[in-house]
């Protein structure tokens, strides 16, 4: 049998950074591939409060939403083991 162990309140609070993390990279990598009239929709979608709105514009401007978190993820993790590496 599995035991769950629950996350620490600063456990939580860590990995909620690390996601906004994950997700501004991803947005700004998706960003800077942008025309002009799509950064101007993009920054419309995100500034407003419509989260419906804001996964239709990644399903349309980023089929492969999963990968691309997946990849910056994955950058985020080695950069974190290199800093680690570095204290010890």
């Amino acid at each position: 049998m599995t035991m769950k162990k629950e996350l620490s309140p600063y456990q939580k609070n860590l990995s909620l950074k690390i996601f906004d993390l994950v997700i501004g990279r991803l947005l700004k990598r998706v960003y800077s591939n942008f025309d002009e009239k799509d950064k101007k929709n993009m920054e419309k979608v995100f500034l407003s409060d419509g989260d419906k709105e804001k996964q239709k514009f990644i399903k349309k401007y980023m089929p492969n939403f999963e990968k691309l978190f997946a990849e910056e993820a994955k950058k985020i993790e080695e950069e974190i083991k290199m800093e680690i590496g570095k204290l010890t």
